[in-house]
C-alpha cells in the first residue's frame, strides 16, 4: 500500500502534481536589502546605537535571504490547472474512521473538518492534498505506530464533475 505523506512519493503516485521550486528572485532581493542595510550600517557614525542595531538587523536578513537562496522550497502544483496544492493534516478518534473514509471519497471537506479531533494524540490521521478551488481533493488515512505513520487506506482521489 502506498503512503503519500512524503511529497516526492505522492507526486509519484498521481501524475498531474509537479514539485516546481520556488522562485529565487525574493531570496536575491532580501539579500540585496541586507547588503544596502550593512552599508547603512557602517556609513551611520553619528549615532552608534542606531548603527549597531542596524548591523544587527542586516546581518539577520541578509542571513534569511542566504539561507532561502541555498535551500530553494519546493511547492506542489496540480498541472491542469496550475493551482497551488496545499496539504493538511487532520487528526481524528479510532471510531470515526468510517465516517472520514467516506467524507474522503466524497470529497466533502466541510465534513472532514467537522470531524476532527481536538486532541493531538488521535491515532487516525487523514492527509489532505486539495487545491484553493478545490478542483482536485486526494486524502489518504493513515494510523499512528509509534515513529511512524502506517496507511490504512489507499489513496482516494475526487475530482468534482463539471
Amino acid at each position: 500500500m502506498i503512503n503519500i505523506l512524503n511529497k516526492e512519493d505522492f507526486c509519484g503516485f498521481y501524475e498531474d502534481i509537479a514539485l516546481r521550486t520556488k522562485s529565487r528572485l525574493i531570496s536575491l532581493f532580501v539579500i540585496f536589502v541586507g547588503i544596502l542595510l550593512l552599508f547603512l550600517a557602517i556609513y551611520l557614525k553619528e549615532a552608534e546605537n542606531l548603527s549597531t542595531a542596524l548591523l544587527t538587523i542586516a546581518f539577520v536578513v541578509f542571513g534569511i535571504g542566504l539561507v532561502k537562496l541555498i535551500q530553494p522550497s519546493r511547492v506542489m502544483i496540480y498541472t491542469p490547472t496550475g493551482e497551488k496544492v496545499v496539504r493538511r493534516f487532520a487528526r481524528y478518534e479510532q471510531d470515526k474512521r468510517s465516517d472520514v473514509e467516506k467524507a474522503i471519497a466524497g470529497g466533502d471537506y466541510q465534513r472532514l473538518l467537522s470531524l476532527e479531533s481536538k486532541e493531538s494524540n488521535a491515532p487516525v490521521v487523514a492527509i489532505i492534498y486539495s487545491t484553493t478551488s478545490g478542483s482536485v481533493l486526494i486524502g489518504q488515512l493513515l494510523h499512528y505506530v509509534p515513529y511512524e505513520y502506517e496507511p490504512l487506506v489507499e489513496p482516494i482521489v475526487y475530482k468534482p464533475t463539471k
